[in-house]
């Protein structure tokens, strides 16, 4: 199979568009389970969106269903697919979806880190005749596992020619304790578009529904309602702080299956009306500002390097984190940014009260987080070093 005209990326070029007459071409198949709304995979549209705009082209797909992202995709125009596999063990999985993409060509498959994918990326590599394969991964560990791959999935990822990992130090706990391969590893920092997502003054901000009034005390969260989040943390953090600093008002922005569990501990912690649930948010660069701390309140499991995380230190926004995953990279100390022992809510409790307290302080450190933001951690490196990752497997070699 002919592989594309590869396209030169001097090193330290970061946003550059493909000059006319050197169109990258590039196909790559999207294999995933399915494509929920997340911070992972809200980076991975962003940049399947600015690739397309240079010649590269995208087809996703999902082996269950297609997700809560799967409308904005097709905005996009980006072809999404959905339904191969109709059971926990559908073999047959796999052949419907080279069925599906029989006739199509492809230069690199890239494969979500799971079993399902995993395998139907093996029969659909064979079936195609797609050369490259890689993956990337985004979580440090799965909520109620001790590890994160089973033996089968490490050796299917041994076998891949390229894994992307998001920190460094993700890349050698999962070398240390998952067995991983570091000759097929590279990290590729995640980034936000800090040009999106940046300080604004109170002038500048639309009215919001549901959202923070000017001056308000305000702490937000912005996640999934899943367990691994740990939101029972973050209220009783909420609790704690009301008791010293009761004028302050607390946000939960995300949708997720533990809605009902978060609402019931809102009532009996007696922090109805002064902790809101508003759902799923697109206005976030309007909304995070609004905040005077952003939390993180995750437990050492799934997180990594999250995308939330960078959206509010992009906003100026003082951050209070559990230090679990691969945070650390992205947050300094007393720098950038608190850290907090994961499911210590006393802890979380003091950060709170600390920042909500000393403008000063808070200040400081949304103003370094987003300097830190701005030099490390933008959107543009990001998609850059993916063109790059990707035309290495175009001309031929591995990266």
């Amino acid at each position: 199979m002919t592989g594309p005209r590869p396209v030169s990326t001097p090193a330290g070029t970061s946003g550059r568009r493909t000059p006319p007459g050197e169109e990258a071409s590039m196909r790559i198949l999207v294999l995933v389970n399915s494509f929920h709304t997340g911070g992972f995979e809200q980076l991975m549209l962003e940049i399947m969106r600015e690739l397309g705009r240079d010649g590269f082209r995208f087809r996703i797909c999902c082996l269950k269903e297609e997700g809560t992202l799967g409308p904005e995709i097709r905005r996009e125009g980006i072809p999404i697919d959905s339904g191969f596999i109709h059971g926990t063990y559908d073999l047959a999985g796999a052949l419907r979806l080279s069925r599906r993409l029989r006739g199509e060509r492809f230069d690199l498959l890239f494969v979500e880190p799971g079993r399902n994918a995993l395998l139907a990326g093996e029969w659909a590599a064979r079936s195609l005749r797609i050369r490259k394969r890689m993956s990337a991964i985004h979580a440090t560990r799965r909520w109620g596992r001790k590890r994160m791959f089973r033996t089968g999935e490490v050796r299917l990822l041994r076998r891949l020619d390229g894994v992307l990992l998001v920190a460094p130090t993700q890349r050698d706990l999962l070398v240390r304790e998952e067995g991983l391969d570091p000759k097929n590893l590279d990290v590729i920092l995640n980034g936000v578009d800090h040009k999106k997502f940046r300080p604004r003054a109170p002038e500048e901000l639309p009215l919001l529904a549901e959202g923070p009034a000017p001056g308000e005390k305000a702490i937000g969260i912005v996640a999934s309602l899943t367990p691994e989040k740990g939101h029972e943390v973050f209220l009783r953090a909420a609790a704690e702080a009301l008791a010293e600093v009761p004028e302050a008002r607390f946000y939960i922005v995300g949708e997720g299956p533990e809605r009902a569990a978060i609402e019931a501990r809102i009532g009996s912690l007696g922090l109805a009306g002064r902790v809101r649930l508003t759902g799923r948010r697109r206005d976030l660069p309007e909304f995070l500002p609004r905040l005077r701390v952003l939390a993180l309140s995750s437990h050492p499991f799934r997180e990594t390097l999250p995308i939330s995380t960078m959206e509010g230190m992009a906003c100026g926004l003082a951050t209070v984190n559990t230090d679990v995953g691969s945070v650390r990279d992205l947050v300094v100390p007393e720098e950038t940014g608190l850290l907090v022992p994961p499911g210590d809510a006393d802890a979380m409790a003091r950060a709170f009260v600390r920042l909500l307290r000393d403008e000063a302080l808070a200040r400081r450190l949304g103003e370094a987080s987003r300097r830190r933001i701005e030099e490390r951690f933008t959107l543009e490196r990001t998609v850059e070093e993916y063109r790059r990752y990707f035309l290495r497997f175009a001309e031929g070699t591995t990266p």
